[in-house]
């Protein structure tokens, strides 16, 4: 976009947000200026409109947002609207809506995702326009409604968009979610027939000492006869049909037998993009769902393993357990007079506030989940104890392997679009799964904990350590999530789950062996050059870390070695600079962080520290940094430290190619001078930029340095394609470890090298970068198999690599929130940035 349209965008911004604020404060609301001084959401509300104006003045001077202009867009949409309407549902509603058409227009390039945005947008608005409504006839009734149909608005155009595949192929997909799905189909006739015919469910009927509403009874019996007739719904739903292969109804019997069901089981099939299967129907109406592309596809053993959990399900009558909570729930409710569904405040009016509503279900929610996850639970252990312990971990992997990158979302978008995965891509989807779910029974992350608080399953890798092992009871794996939000606490259950781990090792390396028929992955990490992702660690010394026993190593990374292991492939080969002793760690179970003895340090007093030596206790778990300066000795603990990068880093830079962004641009410059000081505001650099001849002089504290990690987003903005082709030849000519990120929702990273960009059919390395800007078609690279991959520039997102350099930007053109933001990130992760103190 021209900066003369993005400049006469900025204006009518200030404009129409001025005519907003007049239309709403002066003709519609009228609000009076002593209630608006008085009103605390006006000040936030002007403070974020200021701070709008800032943002979208930088991006009108520089052509691209800066990193925080999303969150700046919500934060402002949320109070503007909060102001005037004094409405939380309404305000993070419009909030959104707001910003996601933006998000839709921004990402019309990936088909899946930009489907996803529009019914998240669809859904949005129609609540934000509701509220707006509410809040202008001072009734919530419009609200209220809207809020209550959203999930109906959500099933609605996922079908649309996507057919049946949509809920089945989310890995939260389970029989409490579809039968939750049945009771409020249910729950809506009931309330429908209440409201608008001549039966009138809101009579209190007096029972013993309470007095109840009739509406209540008759939901409970909603719910029962949605149990005992959700069998053949299901089936119409998701399209299941009965199963006539032989073979496969002699496995589900013989498993059956195992589990010890007597009594007839329906089999039925879906075919959706994924291995997975559902029991369902009422405790006289047994069914089993496998859920599959092809009946061909499906591994024997895999799919004992995944039928023996489901069975396990039907044995334990699950779906009569959820039913009878559900009854529960309702009983509780009737008794408070605690409002029944959200269908209550489109048909009714309930005395509690809708948002409290929706908060206190939340909870109700939460506690009922920790139920449905010791369901989930109990059916691993039936299935384990049927000897199905094995089968169904393989299985467990092979699901997880599905979601990949999506799994902590709960949806692959690869299963929702019709390209299918690669094999080569399958491999590292496999491998990296592998490695996940191994290191998350050592540590895992907190994110992943948190996403599955709301989970009807327990996390996989907390299920398979159950399975394999005999450390974890079905209730404590239930609440395990919750526990383990505590890092001692993830210690303790790390060690726990020691033989697990083990017995998870031949799980996985016989699955990704047999599937892609290997014999050997070390061999194959060798080949696909996996060293290259360390390569600018080697020769460094480094802190190593225990994650169980906490136990510290200072030693020298001088190779790294690849075992025959899709869980634990990588072994640092260090030398131990205390006891000069070679040593062997695996990677799964240390982190390392960078120190540079004799390196200068600055911390937060901008004084010079040089690190003279590191001194650890007894046990090795603890020491101090020993530091010096010009009078004393300084010992910082090194628990308690964030060890910044030396500033070292930057004297190294000399010489060096360095990636400056100037304008959106990013440019090559050749560093040819670092002038030093004790003072880290008085560094300097000397820059050259190699392809112009232009020079620059820049002071340290007026930039932004982050050390090895180089993004380059590609844009379709032409103004920017100069530089990006240049930084693409750069990586040609110096042989540079590329990773490309596709804009497609599968077959969408390529790591490898670049070899060529082709400019309508012909090489663009003889030609001069004038004649390249509007030319260039597509880049060639050879990837980590050896394949030459061609990819069409028009769909290229981000070129990353690493360098043993840096990526720079001006302070001067980053708007202050991100500047506040990148002095956060100083503080949490130092070793990602260098930034001055200056804001």
């Amino acid at each position: 976009m021209k900066k003369l349209i993005r400049y006469s965008l900025f204006i009518s911004y200030i404009i129409g947000a001025l005519l907003i604020i007049y239309f709403l404060g002066f003709i519609i609301f009228q609000p009076s200026w002593s209630e608006i001084l008085f009103d605390w959401s006006f000040y936030p509300t002007i403070f974020f409109f200021i701070i709008s104006i800032q943002e979208l003045y930088h991006w009108a001077k520089i052509g691209k947002r800066s990193e925080l202009s999303d969150i700046i867009a919500i934060a402002f949409f949320f109070f503007f609207i909060f102001f005037f309407t004094k409405d939380l549902l309404t305000s993070i509603m419009g909030a959104f809506s707001i910003y996601l058409w933006f998000g839709v227009f921004e990402l019309k390039d990936y088909p899946i995702i930009n489907k996803i945005l529009i019914i998240s947008l669809v859904t949005y608005n129609i609540i934000f326009i509701a509220g707006i409504v509410s809040a202008f006839m001072n009734n919530p009734f419009f609200i209220n409604t809207a809020f209550a149909f959203s999930f109906w608005i959500i099933l609605i155009l996922g079908f649309l968009l996507f057919g049946r595949k949509y809920i089945v192929v989310w890995r939260f997909m389970s029989p409490a979610y579809l039968t939750l799905f049945l009771y409020i189909i249910g729950w809506l006739a009931v309330i429908f027939i209440n409201q608008y015919t001549l039966i009138d469910l809101n009579i209190h009927t007096p029972l013993g000492p309470l007095e109840i509403n009739l509406i209540y009874p008759v939901l409970i019996g909603v719910n029962w006869l949605v149990y005992f007739i959700s069998g053949p719904i299901l089936d119409k739903l998701l399209g299941i049909k009965r199963v006539n292969d032989d073979e496969i109804l002699e496995l589900v019997e013989d498993v059956k037998n195992d589990i010890g069901i007597s009594g007839n089981v329906k089999v039925g099939f879906g075919i959706y993009p994924i291995l997975n299967a559902m029991a369902y129907g009422s405790f006289f109406d047994k069914r089993i769902a496998i859920i599959a592309e092809s009946k061909d596809q499906i591994p024997k053993d895999e799919l004992r393993g995944i039928v023996a959990h489901e069975l396990a399900h039907t044995k334990g009558k699950h779906t009569l357990i959820l039913t009878f909570i559900a009854t529960m729930d309702l009983v509780i409710r009737m008794i408070l007079g605690f409002p029944a569904t959200y269908y209550d405040y489109t048909f009714g009016d309930p005395e509690i506030p809708m948002i409290y509503f929706i908060l206190i279900n939340l909870l109700i929610f939460m506690v009922i989940f920790v139920i449905v996850r010791y369901l989930e639970a109990r059916a691993d252990l039936n299935a384990k104890k049927a000897g199905y312990s094995k089968e169904l971990a393989k299985a467990l992997y092979n699901l997880e392997s599905f979601y990949a990158t999506g799994r902590e979302f709960g949806l692959n978008t690869m299963l929702l679009c019709d390209e299918k995965i690669t094999e080569d891509n399958q491999f590292l989807d496999y491998n990296e799964t592998a490695r996940y779910l191994y290191s998350s029974m050592i540590q895992p992350s907190r994110g992943s904990l948190l996403a599955n608080i709301m989970n009807s399953h327990p996390p996989s890798y907390f299920r398979i350590a159950a399975i394999l092992d005999d450390q974890l009871k079905p209730i404590k794996e239930a609440i395990l999530p919750f526990i383990c939000l505590s890092r001692k606490k993830q210690i303790k259950y790390a060690k726990k789950f020691q033989n697990a781990r083990k017995a998870f090792k031949l799980v996985a390396n016989e699955k990704i062996k047999e599937k892609f028929e290997l014999e050997d992955l070390s061999s194959v990490f060798q080949e696909l050059n996996r060293k290259e992702l360390y390569k600018l660690d080697l020769d460094k010394d480094f802190m190593f870390r225990n994650k169980i026993t906490s136990e510290l190593i200072l030693g020298k990374l001088k190779d790294i070695r690849f075992l025959d292991d899709a869980c634990n492939s990588d072994q640092y080969i260090i030398i131990n600079l205390k006891t000069n002793q070679k040593m062997t760690l695996d990677a799964s179970y240390y982190t390392k962080n960078e120190v540079k003895m004799d390196g200068t340090y600055y911390f937060e007093n901008n004084t010079p520290l040089k690190l003279k030596k590191i001194d650890l206790d007894e046990k090795n778990t603890d020491g101090n940094y020993i530091f010096k300066n010009e009078k004393k000795e300084i010992l910082k603990s090194i628990k308690k430290t964030k060890l910044p990068n030396s500033i070292t880093f930057i004297k190294n830079l000399e010489g060096q190619d360095l990636f400056l962004k100037l304008k959106g641009h990013l440019k090559i410059f050749r560093c040819n001078q670092v002038d030093v000081s004790d003072n880290i505001d008085d560094y300097r650099m000397e820059l050259e930029n190699v392809m112009t001849n232009e020079n620059l002089n820049l002071k340290l504290k007026d930039l932004i340095i982050r050390p090895n990690k180089i993004y380059l987003p590609i844009t379709k903005n032409l103004e920017y394609r100069k530089s990006e082709i240049y930084v693409i030849n750069w990586l040609i000519k110096n042989k540079i470890f590329t990773q490309v990120y596709i804009k497609k929702p599968v077959n969408n990273l390529e790591m490898g090298y670049v070899q060529e960009i082709h400019l309508n059919g012909s090489s663009g390395q003889d030609n001069s970068l004038e004649n390249e800007i509007d030319e260039v078609e597509n880049i060639i690279i050879k990837n980590i198999f050896g394949k030459k991959i061609t990819i069409p520039y028009s769909s290229l997102e981000v070129i990353m690599f690493e360098s043993n350099t840096a990526m720079i930007q001006l302070k001067s053109e980053t708007s202050m929130f991100s500047r506040l933001g990148y002095k956060m990130l100083k503080k949490i992760k130092p070793k990602s940035i260098f930034y001055a103190n200056k804001v």
